[in-house]
């Protein structure tokens, strides 16, 4: 099986003047590839709402659809795939449901949890958190400096002949990524860089010039 995994994944967040609908249009319409609706406390019929609204955004722009959190949803709506935090449902689960073809994104922190999806090969990609603080996820107190993610990707490469493609998520600034991208990471996961941009088409342009362009990495499962 032959995954694409974009190296930028645009997450939706909670916004005080864009609702998730407004946040994925302007997002593809500027270039996204991989959209992930971030909805938490809301019932299963509004986020089932709102997921077939940006399915239908995505499918237009070509882009790549994920749910955070909801593998029924995901299925209903028929979602490029889902993306499971550590407290979700098993990533086995997730397989298991929805099947072979779709997209299954993982989450972690430290060396033991990068160890245990790599072990695992469930996920197609790994989200590490955090950068530095980030409104999306305002409860992490941790976080990862340049060193810190240099010495965990060396020792996933030491340890495995095709570790997964880890994107780092957390306060990402445009003068990150270049540092980030020398550490050997493969993309980057944002919301606000891309929500607070006045200029969102210029501001993928740049990202991808800093180190995120061509084509989506593939995968073969």
């Amino acid at each position: 099986m032959i995954k694409r995994i974009p190296k930028i994944h645009f997450i939706t967040q909670e916004h005080p003047n864009k609702t998730h609908l407004d946040q994925a249009q302007e997002a593809c319409s500027a270039g996204a590839e991989l959209v992930q609706l971030r909805i938490k406390n809301e019932s299963k019929s509004k986020i089932i709402d709102v997921a077939l609204k940006i399915k239908n955004v995505c499918d237009y722009h070509g882009s790549t659809f994920i749910i955070n959190d909801y593998i029924d949803i995901a299925l209903e709506t028929n979602a490029d795939g889902v993306h499971l935090g550590n407290q979700d449902p098993s990533h086995e689960l997730a397989r298991e449901i929805l099947g072979p073809d779709k997209i299954i994104g993982g989450t972690a922190y430290n060396s033991e949890e990068l160890n245990f999806h790599n072990s695992n090969k469930l996920v197609d990609y790994i989200g590490l958190g955090n950068y530095r603080k980030s409104a999306t996820k305002p409860e992490i107190k941790q976080f990862h400096s340049l060193a810190s993610i240099k010495f965990l990707i060396d020792s996933l490469r030491e340890k495995y002949e095709n570790p997964i493609p880890l994107l780092v998520i957390g306060g990402i600034r445009k003068e990150d990524v270049k540092p980030l991208i020398r550490t050997g990471l493969y993309g980057i996961a944002i919301s606000s860089l891309i929500n607070d941009s006045t200029d969102k088409k210029k501001t993928f342009i740049q990202l991808r010039s800093l180190g995120l362009s061509g084509e989506s990495g593939i995968l073969n499962k």
